[in-house]
């Protein structure tokens, strides 16, 4: 592997779905909201992506399973807050510091944080909605969320002052592990991300972080392929291949349980490794036959001398890959199952 490629850091983002009231004529019974980052964003600006960002410190503290424990939520509930039996990528792996808490759960409080830093939504229970088995988010709206927004933004050890003075706790139990991305080595900033996935039972308002978000929407999945496919914004790979998951479920509530009866099967990391063609890239994905013992072993894009369609055609076996010929035009492919029961992607062109 080689020694120049930069540290990889651990963030987390969250698939936030919400039933739409007004979907009765539409094919999907929901939205999922998205941003858009700002020019001045230093990791792909202007990209419209699912709310997150880098883990905090913070996010691992021991004072949360305090927080926690004054509604008797001990710490080995919230250990097994994600009930998965299966293999996970490295990310979700307890460290060596024995003082911060299992990563199931600083990463889900990564993402929480995160999207109340950027958009101004407290996905949280109290005391009353502890015990729901709805399967549903929560959220809460009735305190000043610019003024904690701005608050939060700029120091993240204050998401915890807010709960307790909210007397709130992040609703961890209604996001479920759904995926897990690896920045490819060829990109100066590298990230292994968490994704969760929560359903809402009704769209929360939004407030979004001028510094670091341009715009939002609540749309349906295939609303934002559509829209990507018209090149009126730009979904990054995660978010395109996710968002053409997601299409196999016209209902809100099948998707939820799918996502609940999934995770226990645990995941499998997504590492794309990009090959460069004549008239494009290649995103190779885990199980691809033609996919590297090494997925780190090139900082650069890895020459074909052969077009998309030509290398696609050196295949006899196994394929799982993301073509680009530009930044909207793309096809994903995958012909085998996955070990972590995770559906196939649809394309976005055809429906």
């Amino acid at each position: 592997m080689s020694k120049l490629l930069p540290k990889i850091r651990s963030s987390s983002s969250l698939i936030l779905l919400a039933k739409d009231s007004a979907a009765k004529a539409k094919s999907f019974d929901y939205n999922a909201l998205l941003l858009t980052r700002t020019q001045k964003s230093s990791f792909m600006p202007e990209s419209s992506v699912f709310p997150g960002g880098v883990c905090d410190a913070t996010d691992s503290s021991p004072a949360w399973l305090d927080h926690f424990r004054r509604n008797e939520i001990s710490a080995a509930k919230l250990q097994d807050v994600g009930h998965v039996k299966g293999p996970r990528p490295e990310i979700f792996k307890i460290k060596s510091d024995k003082e911060a808490i299992d990563p199931s759960l600083a990463l889900r409080l990564t993402a929480l944080r995160e999207t109340f830093e950027e958009l101004g939504i407290l996905l949280c229970r109290d005391s009353k909605s502890l015990t729901s088995t709805s399967g549903y988010g929560r959220f809460h709206e009735q305190f000043d969320r610019v003024h904690w927004q701005h608050i939060v933004h700029n120091d993240a050890s204050q998401f915890l002052e807010l709960c307790k003075q909210l007397d709130v706790f992040p609703d961890v139990w209604s996001l479920h592990e759904w995926s897990a991305w690896r920045t490819p080595s060829t990109f100066k900033k590298r990230f292994e991300t968490a994704f969760f996935m929560t359903a809402l039972e009704q769209q929360p308002s939004v407030h979004i972080e001028p510094n670091e978000v341009k715009d939002c929407a609540w749309r349906s999945p295939l609303d934002y392929l559509h829209a990507c496919l018209r090149e009126e914004l730009w979904l990054p790979p995660p978010q395109f291949y996710e968002l053409s998951r997601i299409l196999n479920f016209s209902s809100l509530e099948s998707l939820r349980q799918f996502a609940a009866e999934r995770e226990v099967k645990g995941l499998g990391l997504i590492h794309p490794v990009m090959y460069k063609c004549k008239n494009g890239t290649v995103h190779l994905l885990p199980g691809d036959e033609a996919y590297p013992a090494d997925p780190d072993a090139s900082s650069d894009k890895i020459e074909t001398g052969l077009s998309v369609e030509e290398f696609r055609s050196q295949a006899t076996d196994k394929l799982h890959r993301s073509e680009h010929w530009n930044q909207h035009q793309s096809q994903l492919l995958i012909n085998f199952d996955r070990d972590d029961g995770q559906v196939h992607p649809l394309n976005p062109s055809k429906l």
